[in-house]
């Protein structure tokens, strides 16, 4: 087997995997601890032995501790259910790990957001003293005309120009007393 195929191999288990434990801790466990928790990978050794599965829970301290026990304690259940779906010659071993970096992104979401609003509050501060100009807005430059594509043989001149004309939907023999002329 070469080396491209083995690795879509080992890609192609590990998306399995990750769908398989996924599924299981949402809707496939009914433990009550087992909230706002989040596969966020999977990484298989190249021999198929092993399946690290990284784990995103957000929460309090306390709460995640107890979400990933309850994920420990179902680990013989979700090692059954990857069995089941995966066909391979050896199951790989499922290792859970906690993954902090979905927690450390929201957290630094917040402190960026937090920065700008303290900017904002300093900067607005700042022109209520009159120690900043307010800034205004640049005036939009007008654009240019788009020119109009050149008419096709047969149109009338006006629309060559490109001159709007009124539209009607009555064609010239609909107009008043029409019925009477075609009786």
């Amino acid at each position: 087997m070469s080396g491209g195929t083995k690795g879509r191999r080992l890609l192609r288990v590990a998306s399995v995997i990750q769908e398989v434990v996924s599924k299981e801790l949402v809707t496939g466990l009914s433990d009550p601890r087992l909230t706002m928790v989040t596969v966020t990978g999977v990484d298989i050794s190249p021999d198929l032995r092993y399946a690290d599965v990284r784990v995103s829970i957000m929460g309090e301290p306390r709460a995640q501790e107890e979400c990933f026990r309850a994920i420990r304690h179902a680990h013989g259940r979700i090692q059954e259910k990857v069995a089941e779906a995966v066909t391979v010659r050896y199951i790989p071993s499922l290792r859970f790990h906690v993954d902090e970096s979905v927690k450390r992104s929201v957290a630094l979401g917040a402190l960026i957001a937090k920065a700008r609003a303290e900017d904002e509050a300093n900067r607005a501060d700042r022109i209520r003293r009159g120690v900043e100009p307010p800034t205004e807005l640049p005036e939009l430059e007008e654009s240019p005309p788009v020119p109009l594509a050149p008419a096709e043989p047969g149109w009338p001149e006006a629309a060559r120009r490109g001159t709007v004309h009124e539209v009607s939907d009555e064609s010239p023999d609909d107009g008043p007393g029409a019925e009477e002329s075609k009786k």
